[in-house]
């Protein structure tokens, strides 16, 4: 849904939706292979087995999970199942709220834009499209004002982590 709003089209002929439980899709993956797969689940380690036979040797499987005891139950879960990946890397992916305002300089005004030079004849179509100054009645032109971005403040800390696993056999 999301990709036809934002490419006003389908989705190409390359993507398929399924909605099964991986556990038990063997039947929908049969006679594919991939070189990526991308899993986002509370118990990743419980669709591998599953999963892996359908992948090409070398392939990469990504593992998106919400803290680090899901890591290690997924780890876990491939040691004791024998399951033929390695563990490349684990990473931290933190999650941070942003605040992105428009600069402002100390007295309240907006900061300019510096804007490159594009030769007299843009520079003079420019002026009169949008008024002498370059200002409408909702203040600067488009482009003219610099935004600021940081951090926000009341920071609710949160993290996630990306296990990247690859398949050895």
């Amino acid at each position: 849904m999301s990709w036809a709003l934002r490419r006003e089209q389908e989705w190409p002929n390359n993507v398929e939706f399924q909605h099964a439980d991986l556990c038990t899709s063997s039947s929908l993956l049969a006679g594919r292979g991939f070189h990526s797969v991308a899993l986002d689940l509370i118990h990743p380690h419980l669709v591998l087995p599953t999963v892996l036979p359908h992948l090409h040797p070398g392939a990469v499987c990504a593992v998106y999970l919400a803290n680090i005891t899901q890591v290690v139950d997924l780890l876990e879960g491939i040691r004791c199942s024998g399951l033929p990946v390695l563990c490349e890397r684990v990473v931290e992916v933190p999650v941070r709220d942003w605040v992105v305002d428009p600069a402002l300089q100390k007295d309240g005004q907006y900061c300019t834009r510096k804007a490159p030079n594009l030769g007299e004849d843009t520079r003079s179509q420019e002026e009169s499209s949008d008024g002498a100054n370059g200002e409408n009645n909702f203040g600067p032109a488009f482009g003219n004002v610099p935004y600021i971005a940081r951090p926000h403040p009341e920071q609710m800390s949160h993290t996630a982590f990306l296990v990247k696993l690859r398949k050895f056999v």
